[in-house]
Formats: C-alpha cells, sequence, structure tokens
C-alpha cells in the first residue's frame, strides 16, 4: 500500500534551531528523515530556494554534499554564517531560473517554495526574487522557469520533493500548492503527495478559513 501518507512534524532539534528566523525557515526535525530516505551518504542534495540553509543543515548531518541557493544577498549570507558550523556545504547568492550547475549532477532536490503573498522582500527589484512578484500568473511563470532548470540539473532516477501550501490572501483561496503540481508535472513526473501536520492553534469560527496545519509535499522523480 505504500509508504505513510502522514507525518506529525516533532519539535525542532535545539541543537540546530534558528530561533532568528522562527516560522520562515524550515525544520531539521522535519528535513533529516526525507535525505535519508531519498538519499546515499555522499550524494548531492540541491535546494534552489535555500533561505537561511536549513536543508543544507540537516544535507551535513546526514553525510550528504548540499548546495543551495538564495537570491537574496542578506538572506545568502546569514546562511553561511550559519553553515559555518556544518561541513560539506556550499551556500551560494543566485537565482533558481539560473543554475550554474552541470546536467544530470544532483542526486535530490529538495526545497520549500517561496510561496506567492509572503510578506517577504516585497520591495525587492531583482527578477528572481519570486516574494516580490504581485501577480499569480507572473509567478507561476517564473516557477516554471525555475522547475525547468531544476528538473535539467537533476540525474535520471533523482528525486525531487517540494513543499508547499496553499493560501488564503485578503480572504481569499489561491490553490498553490494544486497549481505548483500542476507546473511541476512539465517537467519531471509526479510520484505521490505526502503531507507533514503542525500542532497550530485553532481560532475563529469561520467554516471557510482554517489554521492550516498542514503541508503538502509533492513527490516527484526525472
Amino acid at each position: 500500500m505504500g509508504v505513510k501518507s502522514w507525518w506529525t512534524v516533532p519539535a525542532e532539534e535545539p541543537e540546530h534551531a534558528l530561533p532568528a528566523a522562527a516560522g520562515q525557515a524550515g525544520l531539521v526535525s522535519q528535513l533529516r528523515p526525507l535525505v535519508r530516505e531519498l538519499s546515499e551518504p555522499g550524494e548531492l542534495v540541491l535546494d534552489p530556494f535555500a533561505g537561511w540553509g536549513t536543508t543544507l543543515v540537516a544535507c551535513s548531518v546526514e553525510g550528504r554534499r548540499g548546495i543551495g541557493f538564495e537570491v537574496n544577498p542578506e538572506r545568502a549570507q546569514q546562511a553561511r554564517r550559519r553553515l559555518a558550523a556544518y561541513p560539506g556545504q556550499e551556500m551560494l547568492c543566485g537565482d533558481a531560473r539560473k543554475l550554474p550547475l552541470e546536467p544530470d549532477s544532483v542526486d535530490l532536490v529538495l526545497c520549500d517554495l517561496p510561496y506567492f503573498g509572503t510578506g517577504l522582500d516585497t520591495d525587492s527589484a531583482d527578477p528572481g526574487q519570486m516574494y516580490a512578484l504581485r501577480e499569480y500568473d507572473v509567478y507561476l511563470g517564473a516557477l516554471d522557469e525555475a522547475f525547468t532548470q531544476i528538473a535539467q540539473v537533476m540525474r535520471a532516477g533523482a528525486h525531487a520533493v517540494i513543499a508547499v501550501q496553499n493560501r488564503r490572501i485578503d480572504g481569499a483561496f489561491i490553490p498553490l500548492a494544486w497549481d505548483a503540481g500542476r507546473v511541476l508535472a512539465r517537467h519531471l513526473t509526479l510520484g505521490d503527495e505526502r503531507i507533514h501536520l503542525y500542532d497550530r492553534p485553532v481560532g475563529g469560527d469561520d467554516p471557510m478559513a482554517s489554521n492550516r496545519a498542514h503541508e503538502y509535499l509533492l513527490m516527484a522523480t526525472k
């Protein structure tokens, strides 16, 4: 019947926590099992939207080589300082749509998408900064460009895990996870979905607004 489709994410491991980015960075505790399951020691793991470098921390702890790209120079520098304590990792400032990697060189892609409508980097003039894109169709077009590059650098048989949530913006439901899956399917073979569950408080009585305590993992292969 396959592997378990959902998993409740445990608290972050204190030795790897990044308090300054709370709520904006992933958890090492949720990434380590995926790194172990989908790659082998010494293999190359790519995070094209690396942020504060959480994926690369998980790679180091699990004995993988990680390479991450972050378009925001300040955030990339913060991640490099964090990764100084984690050997074997490379953090670069760059655009996910222009990856300077050899074709067929990546063994696993593991990332959290830069969500449309998030209040980060909204004043950025960099065309590679997806957080700054205000038109949804333009955002999906940029995502398509990034997935094109990601697919090119993956080796045949490599896996990709793309974490993404649907969104509610100004009272409107935005099916980001489902649209991202549709775009991803143009470049890789979708396998299935998994769901990560978070312990989040519940409040309010609007039946059309949930506490969104889950995140989809789009599972794909080349």
